[in-house]
């Protein structure tokens, strides 16, 4: 007997953590999708508990536990999560609690009503006198020359030919001819190698700071790849080092921001200093990273032109988004010298400061949904200031590597309209001297792990974007993938 009194206060603590049975669990795993697009898009077709456990007391001291489940979900009308202007297919991830490699089968392209996808989710629930309720928490789990054209060089067959000629003439030549010969094709034996020994090390992605939005989009991409294959992520310090990594040599391909690849090939901007780039050309553009100016909901502020003698935070020294931010203020006549305060702090410090009504206003260039503006604005009442038509076009023109496009409602909570802004891309960069077949290959990889095995963050890459915002030269290897295949005009679908 006294060996069962374990067992049944085991018992009753398991029934106690139980939580929702199943039918509760599917209407709010249903209810929380169908709040992600304020219409029904995705249907639970199946659903199976997977257990409990402890998790963190509410605010206000209530218990709490975490339910996990595995279910299968079928769209009920059509949705292409690698359209730009769509909810981001992130917003599905974090409705489930699901982490960027949980949910399986939503790959990039257009998912017509009745395809199916699969996710491991969970929801966090609390207990109340009436039984157990779904938490209104979200987890957030989601852990050469500028105009040159093709160049036209000779196969190796012809120039093996030709310089198999040169070598046979060299005899018949004077001395210093053949020296001169044999220097330069010592010179350029050495280059062969030392560029041979380069491609055979492999591809590393320059892709910003570790947890960054390039970092995780690159991860979400790469992450199913085998350890053999010569595609490494590595981190950085951002999109503005990673121009001039790539333009000194010492990175080959890696990711920033449009407007900043733009800056860089023409010099201007942070980069009058050190002049125009040369060596820089675009590879694909990933996904979008539009232009959020956040204020508080209660603020007066309406426009840009606004920020005129305002607390602002600008993004990071050095940073793309201050980069993005200077310029665009510039434009719209803001002197940022007569700003009341300029905050140089990291993003969520900054959103802190506005949440606590520190700070006027805040702009960053991320893409959406931004999780940590989700967090905060899920506890404090904020909003989106945008920009008309006419000065979303203006931007386009003035400033380049920069196009409109909208935030669509009901990214952030409280967000019931889609908001006008302009946005970069986050623009793959390689050098120019890099090989064209390793571009191509590159790319080749990426968007075929994207499809078969990549992230939700991976399932917004899409062909017909891949050119949206690329104001520098394309690099050759990547003019090669992409010609084949010619964007094709089609409507989303989406809601």
């Amino acid at each position: 007997m006294l060996r069962l009194i374990p067992l049944l206060f085991l018992a009753v603590l398991a029934g106690c953590a139980r939580g929702p049975d199943p039918d509760v669990l599917t209407n709010d795993v249903q209810a929380r999708l169908d709040a992600v697009f304020g219409q029904p898009l995705v249907e639970v077709a199946t659903l199976n508990r997977q257990g409990s456990a402890p998790y963190r007391p509410a605010d206000d001291g209530a218990r709490q536990i975490i339910v996990y489940f595995n279910t299968v979900l079928r769209f009920v009308a059509a949705y292409d999560p690698s359209d730009w202007e769509s909810l981001s297919p992130a917003l599905i991830a974090g409705a489930l609690g699901a982490t960027d490699q949980g949910i399986i089968g939503l790959g990039p392209g257009r998912h017509e009503p009745g395809a199916e996808f699969r996710s491991h989710g969970s929801l966090v629930y609390r207990k109340t006198d009436d039984g157990w309720v779904a938490a209104a928490e979200t987890l957030q789990r989601l852990d050469a020359d500028a105009g040159a054209a093709a160049s036209g060089t000779p196969g190796a067959d012809e120039l093996v030919q030709r310089l198999a000629q040169l070598v046979m003439q060299s005899p018949k030549t004077r001395g210093v001819d053949r020296e001169i010969i044999t220097e330069e094709i010592d010179r350029a034996l050495r280059n062969i190698n030392l560029r041979l020994q380069r491609e055979h090390e492999g591809v590393a992605l320059a892709a910003g700071p570790k947890g960054g939005e390039y970092w995780r989009f690159l991860t979400s991409v790469t992450r199913g790849l085998p350890k053999s294959t010569p595609v490494q992520v590595v981190t950085t310090e951002g999109s503005v080092a990673n121009a001039f990594l790539i333009e000194s040599q010492r990175a080959r391909i890696g990711v920033m921001q449009s407007d900043v690849a733009a800056a860089a090939v023409t010099g201007q901007g942070m980069f009058a200093a050190t002049g125009p780039m040369s060596h820089l050309r675009a590879v694909a553009s990933l996904f979008p990273e539009p232009v959020h100016i956040v204020v508080r909901a209660d603020s007066d502020i309406e426009r840009i032109e606004d920020l005129a003698g305002r607390r602002v935070a600008l993004g990071s020294p050095g940073s793309g988004s201050r980069h993005t931010a200077l310029r665009l203020l510039a434009l719209a006549g803001v002197d940022v010298g007569g700003l009341a305060h300029v905050h140089d702090g990291d993003a969520a410090t900054s959103l802190a400061k506005l949440a606590a009504g520190d700070l006027d206003a805040i702009i960053e260039v991320v893409s959406a949904p931004w999780q940590q503006l989700q967090v905060v604005a899920a506890a404090t009442p904020l909003r989106l200031v945008g920009f008309d038509a006419e000065q979303a076009a203006r931007i386009e023109v003035d400033l380049h590597g920069l196009v409109p496009l909208g935030i669509p409602a009901r990214t952030y909570a409280g967000q019931a309209a889609a908001v006008r802004t302009v946005a970069a891309t986050a623009l793959l960069v390689a050098r120019s001297d890099v090989a064209e077949a390793t571009v191509a290959a590159t790319l080749e990889l990426l968007y075929a792990t994207a499809a078969d095995r990549g992230g939700v963050l991976a399932a917004r890459l899409s062909r017909e974007r891949a050119q949206t915002g690329i104001t520098i030269p394309l690099h050759e290897g990547a003019r090669r993938f992409f010609e084949p295949s010619a964007p094709a005009e089609s409507g989303s679908g989406n809601p």
